[in-house]
Order: structure tokens, then C-alpha cells, then sequence
């Protein structure tokens, strides 16, 4: 199995553990990290996978999305990438993460959960793209 097809079941597992383990996101960033010319593929996966859980775990969802972003823009600063790329990159795969941002928070609006809501208000907008401090851990 390619680590490509390794991250989507890699992230189920991660989005409905009881509890975020920070190693398995860890690992699920480093996959996402070697496949960014896969970019469209990796965001598919993350807001598909997102939009089908169960409220409790749309809140580690947004966790991995913060993780992978945070991961992304860190390789960006470091080398210099930028979007206009013919293949995808780390550039790449943040403006397509920015692009279902609101897809995301609206969904995480209209769940009934109260870290769910105090998660979209202290986010929003894109936390990790404009580069405000980290997300609350629940962890």
C-alpha cells in the first residue's frame, strides 16, 4: 500500500479514537508531508472524511486539519514555495484548504456540541492560514 492510500484509513482511525493521539497525528502529518503533489487528493480526503463523522469527531477532524495546515505552512516558510506551482506543494495544498475553510466551520456551527462552538468562535476565520496562536487542546 502507498502512503497516499495509507492516509485516508490512517485518518479515520485518528477522527474517531475516544482520544487524539498526538503520534498518530504526527505519523498522519508526515504522510500528508511526503504526498503534497497530491495536494487536491489530500484535501479531498480530509473535508469528505470530515462531513461524514459524528459530531465528537468533527472536533478532532478540525484538530487534524489545524495539525496538516500548521505542518504545511512550516514547510512553506522554510522553502520559500509559493502556489503558483504547475504540481502541488505545501502553497498548494493551504489554498485549497483555505478554500473549504467556511465549508468546514459552517459544518462545525450547525453541530450541537459546546467544544464544537467554542472552537469556530475562537477560530474563525482560518487559524492556521493567517497564522493566529493554536487551537485549545482537549487532549
Amino acid at each position: 500500500m502507498t502512503e497516499l492510500n495509507m492516509f485516508e484509513p490512517m485518518l479515520k482511525e485518528v477522527v474517531n479514537a475516544k482520544r487524539l493521539s498526538a503520534s498518530k497525528i504526527g505519523k498522519l502529518t508526515e504522510i500528508a508531508q511526503k504526498n503534497m503533489q497530491h495536494d487536491t487528493q489530500l484535501v479531498s480526503i480530509l473535508y469528505r472524511t470530515h462531513k461524514s463523522l459524528p459530531p465528537a469527531s468533527k472536533i478532532h477532524s478540525l484538530y487534524v486539519f489545524d495539525a496538516l495546515a500548521r505542518s504545511a505552512r512550516s514547510q512553506v516558510n522554510k522553502q520559500n514555495l509559493t502556489a503558483d506551482s504547475d504540481s502541488g506543494n505545501a502553497a498548494t495544498f493551504l489554498l485549497k484548504v483555505d478554500g473549504v475553510l467556511d465549508g468546514l466551520f459552517q459544518d462545525m456551527v450547525t453541530i450541537d456540541h459546546p467544544e464544537a462552538k467554542s472552537l469556530v468562535a475562537y477560530a474563525h476565520p482560518s487559524p492556521t492560514i493567517v497564522g493566529s496562536d493554536q487551537l485549545p487542546s482537549s487532549m
